[in-house]
């Protein structure tokens, strides 16, 4: 179980990642492009990754995208060499390529 943690101070709308409630460590962060064409776009990053800080060009590569329409709940899950790994659409069903 993931607990998403919005942050209130940033450029753009950024959440921290932790496992599990009440105090789980931080497994990482997602921050949503600032520019993207057509479609909503937030990048995943996993914490220990490399590069340091989490603002600025020394961000690590994301190890997942996720792009697509939010409002209507139609989306898919990248993994860094962007492939699609997970779709969700309106119905609510997760279809899982792979983990």
């Amino acid at each position: 179980e993931v607990v998403m943690d919005r942050v209130l101070i940033a450029a753009t709308p950024s959440y921290d990642l932790y496992r599990g409630h009440d105090g789980g460590a931080k497994i990482g962060w997602m921050e949503k492009k600032l520019i993207s064409l057509m479609t909503d776009t937030f990048d995943v990053y996993m914490e220990g990754k490399g590069g340091f800080g989490v603002t600025g060009l020394f961000k690590p590569d994301p190890a997942y995208r996720i792009e697509g329409d939010f409002l209507d709940r139609n989306f898919s899950f990248k993994n860094e060499e962007g492939k699609v790994v997970a779709r969700a659409n309106m119905d609510g069903w997760v279809q899982l390529d792979m983990m």
